[in-house]
């Protein structure tokens, strides 16, 4: 319980009962419980269970909110995805193919405004872009370089392409809603990695590097990358969602693991893990409300249609030891 000299000189309010909705500062005495209580900012964030997507499948990219999630593309045993999902916050329902079906591709920006890019299709590593209007998908510019298991992160107008393989990659291209430019490249090539944020303020973490998998993780200013400190859990193929100083690396293989870190812009801490342990799966949101969405997880072959839902509370309700 907080001391009540914290709230010292705070207004209190002498109330009845507690108020429903109380904002951050609001401080009320509860005449019926004779309860002296407070309401701070919500710092711990916990899982959920939400829909599950409609087609069971791994390595898909996603975009978009946890009430307005899209997720797209991806791999299972029968072959690649084409097939596109819509989530409103408590269900899938589909929506239009992309016009190229492939697996472990990257993802950006929105529900009705989405960026689909690389993966590997039928037969090979593929350098293509499609942009989603919110019903159809439509042809964008190539990238330079065609690569698979790539970070992507940002806007269908500004987005990051980062990393990649195969062979492992340090390349790194921004897009800006018509076509690619090469930029400066990763500290250190990686294939199966992880990034999020926006294109002048991305995070890029994880990954399968020459010398196996890492824990490394980078930050982009829009123009350069710099080393930021590593995750506590070296990973390859986790998820991953949230702003450059508030993200959210989620599962991944070690092997497959339901370990979740989050970023505040200088240093990863462990925090609530997912019910299902898994890697390859798809991630989008904030750092206070996400989703984590499919993915391999445990068994030969083993892939999970769940989502679970990453949700910080705006406010928590403390009590004050007045005695």
């Amino acid at each position: 319980m907080a001391d009540y000299i914290n709230i010292k000189g705070s207004t209190i309010q002498y109330l009845d009962s507690d108020p429903a909705n109380p904002i951050v500062g609001q401080v009320w005495y509860n005449s019926t419980t004779q309860i002296l209580k407070g309401a701070i900012a919500g710092t711990v964030g916990t899982w959920s269970s939400g829909g599950a997507i409609n087609s069971t499948r791994t390595g898909m990219g996603g975009a978009g909110t946890q009430t307005s999630g899209l997720v797209f593309g991806g791999d299972a045993p029968s072959g690649k995805f084409a097939t596109s999902e819509e989530y409103n916050g408590s269900s899938w329902v589909e929506g239009n193919d992309l016009n190229e079906a492939r697996g472990n591709l990257a993802g950006a920006g929105t529900q009705t405004l989405g960026l689909a890019f690389g993966g590997t299709n039928a037969t090979a590593n593929s350098a293509d872009t499609e942009e989603y209007d919110g019903t159809s998908w439509t042809e964008g510019g190539d990238m330079n370089s065609a690569r698979t298991q790539l970070a992507g992160l940002g806007t269908q107008t500004a987005a990051l392409a980062s990393g990649g393989g195969s062979p492992n990659s340090a390349n790194s291209e921004e897009y800006n809603g018509t076509s690619w430019v090469e930029g400066n490249n990763l500290n250190t090539a990686r294939s199966a990695v992880t990034g999020t944020g926006i294109q002048t303020a991305g995070i890029i973490f994880g990954g399968e590097a020459p010398g196996g998998d890492t824990a490394n993780s980078e930050e982009y200013n829009g123009t350069s990358y710099t080393e930021g400190n590593n995750l506590n859990t070296a990973r390859k193929f986790a998820g991953g969602f949230g702003e450059q100083t508030n993200a959210l690396a989620v599962g991944g293989y070690i092997p497959t693991v339901g370990i979740v870190e989050n970023y505040n812009g200088t240093s990863w801490t462990e925090v609530a893990d997912l019910a299902t342990a898994r890697g390859r799966s798809t991630g989008a949101g904030t750092g206070t409300s996400g989703l984590a969405v499919g993915g391999n997880v445990a068994g030969p072959g083993a892939i999970s249609t769940a989502t679970e839902e990453w949700t910080v509370p705006e406010t928590l309700t403390k009590t004050f030891d007045v005695s």
